[in-house]
C-alpha cells in the first residue's frame, strides 16, 4: 500500500470523526448548568390586564422550581410566583405549570455562557426562537 494511500485513508478517517462529532449538548450537561442559576426571558406571559411579564426560572435540581415573574419596567417587583414541573430529555426543555397554563417546551436546547437559546413550543405549537439570560 503507497503512504498516498494510507494518508488518504487516515484523512478521510479523520474527516469522518468530525464531521459524525455532534455539537449538541447532553442533557446532563444541560441539566447541570439550568440548576445552578436563574433564568430570565419572556415566556409569553402576561398580569389579568394583559401587561407582559418577564420569567425568572430558578431550577431545583429534584424537578420542580419556581418561576418569579415581574414587570418589564420594575424587575425589582415580583408581581407573580408561580411553581412548576421541569424536565430535560433529548433536548427538549418541558416547563409544566399545572393544569391551568399551558404546557411550554424549549426544543434543541443549547447553553453558551449566559445565554439559553432554543425554540419555544406552547402547548405543541411552535411559538418562535427564545432566548433566556442566566442572572
Amino acid at each position: 500500500m503507497s503512504k498516498t494511500l494510507k494518508y488518504t485513508k487516515l484523512l478521510i478517517l479523520c474527516l469522518g470523526m468530525v464531521v459524525l462529532t455532534s455539537c449538541e449538548q447532553d442533557d446532563d450537561t444541560i441539566f447541570d448548568r439550568l440548576v445552578r442559576y436563574g433564568w430570565a426571558g419572556d415566556l409569553g406571559f402576561s398580569d389579568r390586564y394583559g401587561e407582559p411579564l418577564q420569567s425568572g426560572l430558578l431550577f431545583d435540581s429534584n424537578g420542580f422550581g419556581t418561576d418569579e415573574q415581574c414587570y418589564f419596567d420594575d424587575l425589582s417587583y415580583v408581581a407573580v410566583r408561580l411553581p412548576f414541573r421541569w424536565m430535560i430529555s433529548d433536548g427538549i426543555l418541558s416547563l409544566d405549570y399545572g393544569n391551568n397554563y399551558p404546557l411550554l417546551e424549549i426544543y434543541d436546547v443549547f447553553i453558551s455562557g449566559d445565554e439559553l437559546d432554543g425554540i419555544l413550543y406552547v402547548n405543541g405549537v411552535r411559538d418562535g426562537p427564545i432566548t433566556l439570560y442566566r442572572y
